[in-house]
């Protein structure tokens, strides 16, 4: 199954992105070919290539 496949399922929702460089929360945006789209509680907009995503999961929400 492709990235995009497997992350799509998380879009609209809250998630725990897990990176190389660090770990990000936040509501799933936008899911393209080889990236993703979160928008951070704190307004910030982060786009997160697929090559440096290690795990993405569901979070409450509050972190």
């Amino acid at each position: 199954m492709a990235f995009r496949d497997q992350v799509k399922k998380f879009e609209g929702k809250n998630v725990k992105v897990e990176t190389v460089d660090g770990t990000f929360f936040g509501r799933l945006v936008d899911v393209k070919s080889s990236t993703i789209i979160l928008r951070e509680n704190n307004g910030n907009r982060t786009i997160i290539r697929d090559s440096k995503i290690v795990a993405v999961t569901e979070h409450d929400g509050d972190c």
